[in-house]
């Protein structure tokens, strides 16, 4: 049989001669008995072409035959319909390879990166976590604005993160801001930044169920929660980058919707460690936890406020209120308050102060 072959190696083709031998084809130029290829028929792939011809191939080289479609079948021994099917087995094996590759990434996305997340974080750099805690913070900054950082509310906001910060063991030195939210929550940032929404400090009922709070946040800054997250985050941001295309931004993305702290959820076992040292904290410090137990118990019953069950959010993203509410109200301690009636009268303002107008320059004065 006759037919044409290009070799990969010079850009005209060959005029061969072809033949199946022993279960393998075998090509030879007509002008260069050395130039030809010898491939085992079961490997050879069939592209049927436009023009009546068959494209003939093998896996792991470059060279190629053309063949007359009719003459190949005849030489081949097979039916079109044969040929037909084979290449429907072709077919169905790049579909059982995609569907095997595909359950490959979610495992590794659902069940490695979890499992690495916890030592990842463990490892990961001080000075790098507090620059990804900075950068998240910028993000964050567009969707809640900042109260203002300089008033007295906010330094006793500061100063109280601060003490309760010192009373645990937290790798970052702690820093409490507020910001604008109508909804009630708090984030605690990779790096020692916690945010607590004016929403939260307002539905708060004294300064006792505030420091609970951020007791609670504390804690998860102490055992680098936050990290943990935002390495499942990136994790999945990364590898999904390996499938789209290097540069895509996809994982970028990725990394800023999924570790959005707006919607930031711990694992059970995480919050459950966080409530556990929180109440440690609070009793290093002399603070009594009694308000950590009365906070979680109006929060299992929001429903019965229909302000409470708009503006409750926090605990959508901390699991089983009531039974932590109980598990709370067991183990209160006594201790003083966390702050004063007047410093509860000035904090409670923290995102009621303005800042004072700045003074109009001389380009103001017409």
């Amino acid at each position: 049989m006759q037919g044409q072959l290009y070799d990969g190696r010079v850009a005209r083709p060959w005029a061969v001669e072809v033949t199946i031998e022993g279960g393998r084809v075998i090509a030879r130029a007509v002008e260069d008995a050395a130039t030809g290829v010898d491939w085992p028929l079961d490997e050879v792939r069939e592209i049927s072409r436009s023009d009546g011809r068959y494209g003939l191939s093998r896996a792991d080289e470059d060279a190629r035959l053309v063949v007359d479609a009719e003459a190949w079948r005849a030489l081949a021994g097979r039916s079109s319909e044969a040929i037909a099917r084979r290449g429907r087995g072709r077919e169905w094996r790049l579909v059982g390879g995609l569907v095997a590759a595909g359950l490959t990434f979610a495992a590794v996305v659902f069940i490695g990166v979890p499992m690495a997340a916890r030592p990842l974080a463990a490892r990961t750099p001080l000075a790098l976590e507090a620059r990804f805690g900075a950068n998240m913070e910028k993000q964050l900054s567009v969707p809640f604005r900042a109260c203002w950082d300089g008033s007295d509310s906010a330094a006793l906001l500061r100063d109280l993160g601060q003490r309760l910060g010192e009373a645990a063991n937290a790798p970052f030195p702690i820093r409490v801001k507020a910001v604008r939210a109508p909804f009630v929550n708090a984030f605690a940032l990779p790096g020692g930044t916690i945010l607590v929404t004016s929403e939260l400090i307002q539905q708060a009922h004294g300064p006792d169920e505030l420091a609970a709070v951020l007791a609670h946040e504390i804690a998860h800054v102490e055992r680098r929660h936050a990290m943990q997250a935002a390495w499942r985050a990136m994790g999945a941001g990364l590898l999904l980058d390996a499938v789209v295309g290097g540069g895509s931004g996809a994982g970028q993305q990725l990394i800023v919707l999924a570790g959005g702290f707006a919607d930031y959820r711990f694992s059970r076992a995480l919050e459950a460690e966080a409530d556990d040292r929180a109440i440690q904290i609070l009793q290093a410090e002399g603070v009594s936890t009694q308000g950590m137990a009365d906070f979680f118990g109006r929060m299992a019953n929001r429903g019965d406020d229909p302000r409470l069950r708009q503006a409750a959010e926090w605990f959508k993203t901390h699991p089983d209120t009531a039974g932590r509410a109980e598990k709370a109200r067991r183990a209160v301690r006594p201790g003083r308050p966390a702050l004063s009636d007047d410093e509860w009268d000035v904090l409670d303002r923290v995102c009621r102060v303005l800042p004072p107008p700045k003074p109009k320059s001389r380009n103001d004065v017409r």
